[in-house]
């Protein structure tokens, strides 16, 4: 009992020694999920509100945050490559908002933020296991092209964005197994983001960088509670330097 406190405490200091990330996906326990040769289908879903920074005026390198707020949602298929590894795709759709971004001749906002395809893959594997804890990690990619409206407050005028993004993360620790239908899981993450930040002002398109750094550290912290002998719920929370996401799902075993 003593070791699994010990380890949940781990699991919180991972989660408050982190810096910044641009939108977070589920992640699910770092350890595999599926026996080998079977399949799971399931629902995920996530919400982030963080802050990302980008370029202000056309030729100038000077950059302000931006406060976003993301949600995600997507059907998850996995499948049980062995015993110890368990491979997944997402299909679904993302959709995303900005708070204002005021300047000395604009107040520019991101509004109506479309729902806009959204896929990922990825792979979540144990490396050992004893008595009630597994050590493991999750792998995983995402990629979605978001497109929006924006307007200007201050001169009342409007456009729109489009933010083309790639997404990979990285997370190991370890899953404690605290009863028969409760697991609590959890560590440090690395998110990795690349894209471009588009703008259409006046029916001109200028692109920007949406983020001036490509890799942050996070932790997160979540617990799966088995529903039935063949489907459990997970919720995680995720906390970052620059803001905070909530994720879960509903996965079904299917053999």
């Amino acid at each position: 009992m003593q070791k699994k406190f010990l380890l949940l405490g781990v699991l919180f200091m991972g989660v408050l020694v982190s810096t910044t990330a641009f939108a977070i996906d589920p992640m699910g326990p770092p350890a595999a999920t599926i026996d080998k040769g079977g399949w799971s289908i399931g629902v995920e879903s996530s919400y982030t509100e963080t802050d990302i920074k980008r370029q202000l005026d056309r030729g100038s390198s000077a950059c302000s945050n931006a406060e976003i707020e993301m949600l995600r949602v997507y059907a998850n298929l996995s499948y049980g490559i062995s015993e110890n590894v368990t491979g997944f795709v997402r299909l679904g759709g993302a959709t995303m908002e900005w708070e204002r971004i005021p300047g000395r001749s604009y107040d520019w906002q991101g509004t109506d933020g479309d729902w806009d395809f959204a896929w990922g893959a990825g792979v979540r594997a144990t490396l050992s296991e004893s008595d009630n804890v597994s050590w493991g990690f999750v792998g995983q990619f995402s990629q979605a092209d978001l497109t929006g409206k924006q307007v200007d407050k201050y001169n009342d005028d409007e456009g729109g964005y489009k933010i083309e993004m790639a997404e990979f993360q990285f997370a190991i620790g370890p899953t404690v197994k605290v009863s028969d239908s409760v697991r609590v899981y959890g560590g440090p993450f690395i998110d990795i983001v690349t894209g471009t930040w588009s703008d259409n002002i006046w029916d001109t398109y200028r692109l920007r960088k949406p983020i001036e750094e490509t890799d942050w550290w996070g932790g997160y912290l979540g617990t799966a509670i088995d529903l039935s002998k063949n489907s459990y719920l997970n919720v995680e929370g995720m906390v970052t330097q620059a803001g905070w996401a909530v994720a879960g799902g509903v996965m079904w075993r299917c053999k």
